[in-house]
């Protein structure tokens, strides 16, 4: 089972479709269009596509790749490896 996405852009021009878990903006979406010989505009040429069941498919893609098969599901641990908590304080109180 493939890890889900919850953005899928789609190019107007080549029908490439790319996903990514990170929210495009605007500049990604354009790109300069050749008018005349020396002018060009900025059109958008691609749409993003919003997956609202994002959370669920995760959920799902989480017990069948994790917990049925017995392995514990990766917690985000945003200081380990770090002294921070152990000899500096987190908090300043």
């Amino acid at each position: 089972m493939q890890k889900p996405f919850k953005y899928s852009i789609i190019c107007n021009k080549t029908n490439e479709i790319t996903e990514t878990n990170i929210a495009p903006l605007l500049h990604h979406l354009e790109t300069w269009e050749k008018v005349s010989e020396n002018v060009s505009r900025l059109v958008q040429t691609k749409n993003c596509l919003v997956d609202i069941r994002y959370e669920a498919r995760l959920r799902l893609y989480n017990y069948f790749e994790f917990t049925k098969q017995g392995k514990e599901i990766p917690r985000y641990k945003p200081f380990s490896g770090t002294e921070i908590g152990k000899s500096v304080p987190i908090l300043n109180f």
